[in-house]
Order: C-alpha cells, then sequence, then structure tokens
C-alpha cells in the first residue's frame, strides 16, 4: 500500500487567563486510543474549529502534503515522535502568560495525517493543500485548510496523530526557546 501525509502545526500565543490550552489537551486526552472512525473526525473538527475560534493566536506555523510514499512514511515518523519525546529545552518551568505585559508564552498544536494513497479523501486533502508559494504561510491559507480537515474521511486515514505542547500550562514555550534548532521549521505567519 502507497501512502500520502497531511502535517500542519501551529504556534498559537497563550493568552493569560485563557482556556484554549485546557480545551485543546482535554479533548485529546480524553479521546480513546481506539476509536470509530466516525468518532476521530468528530474529535478533527472539533480542535479545527476550536483553532479557527482563535486564528487571532496564529503566530507560526508550517504544513505539508506529500505524496510520496518514501517520505510520507519518514515524515509521518517524525511527527509522531513529537508526541512522545521530550521538545523542551528548559529543565525548570517558564510560568504562565503574565497578564501584565510580560514575556510572552506560547504553545503548538500538531495534526498529522498518515493517509492511504490514491484515495479520493487523499486527492482532495491534495487538492485543498495547492496553494501558491507566495500564499504559503498566509494565515488566510491555515484557515482555508483547517476549514478544509471537516471533509477528511478516516476510512481513507491509516494512521493519526494529534498533540500540543505544553501539556503543562506553566511549561509555556518562550521567545529563547522559539530560537532553538528544532523549532526553525516554523514559519511566521503574515
Amino acid at each position: 500500500m502507497k501512502h500520502n501525509i497531511f502535517a500542519l502545526e501551529l504556534l498559537l500565543r497563550l493568552e493569560p487567563n485563557a482556556t484554549l490550552r485546557e480545551r485543546l489537551r482535554d479533548l485529546v486526552a480524553r479521546h480513546p486510543a481506539a476509536s470509530s472512525a466516525g468518532a476521530k473526525w468528530k474529535l478533527l473538527r472539533r480542535v479545527a474549529e476550536l483553532l479557527l475560534d482563535n486564528e487571532q493566536l496564529f503566530e507560526k506555523g508550517c504544513w505539508d502534503f506529500f505524496d510520496d510514499d518514501d517520505r510520507a512514511l519518514k515524515d509521518y515518523h517524525m511527527w509522531s515522535y513529537g508526541m512522545i519525546s521530550e521538545e523542551g529545552a528548559r529543565k525548570v518551568p517558564s510560568g504562565a502568560p503574565d497578564a501584565k505585559g510580560g514575556e510572552p508564552r506560547y504553545m503548538t498544536f500538531t495534526i498529522s495525517l498518515l493517509l492511504k494513497a490514491d484515495t479520493p479523501c487523499a486527492r482532495e486533502l491534495g487538492a485543498l493543500c495547492d496553494i501558491p508559494e507566495k500564499d504559503l504561510w498566509k494565515k488566510t491559507t491555515f484557515v482555508r485548510i483547517l476549514k478544509g480537515l471537516s471533509k477528511v474521511s478516516f476510512s481513507a486515514v491509516k494512521s493519526d496523530v494529534l498533540y500540543l505542547i505544553p501539556g503543562e500550562p506553566d511549561w509555556g514555550l518562550t521567545e529563547a526557546d522559539l530560537k532553538a534548532e528544532k523549532f526553525e521549521y516554523l514559519r511566521q505567519i503574515a
């Protein structure tokens, strides 16, 4: 079987007293590891809705769609590994976002889908991700892609992973963290 991959990661500002991180974490944490295609679709749709409702917090991001089997398998492994690896650069918490204008804190949210190639779903995602180069990193592109995720058919998804960093509110990413080499793939969203 040949594979395609779709992946999207967003870096969002953590706002003082906001509930987005907790709501996303709860959705992912409560979702059973083994669930039906319909339940997975509902989770993806709800995650996309929450992200779209908070598009003003989008700072950086990246997304990919590849229809090369080797690349799809390699990249899916890479994205999945992010869920179990220690991404933080610090040994101590960074503290919660400060309502008094202190240093901002950030979170990332990642969606990765390993798709069966040559399915209607894979072709639709490929078409959705056919974006002119000048528009790749625009907020309108991320919004378009997130809205399009409601059309994903989990009968065509071989494996999926959704996760956020940080798992705990006091470990928000700082500007210094984001300068680390491991975050260089994130592009500024215009």
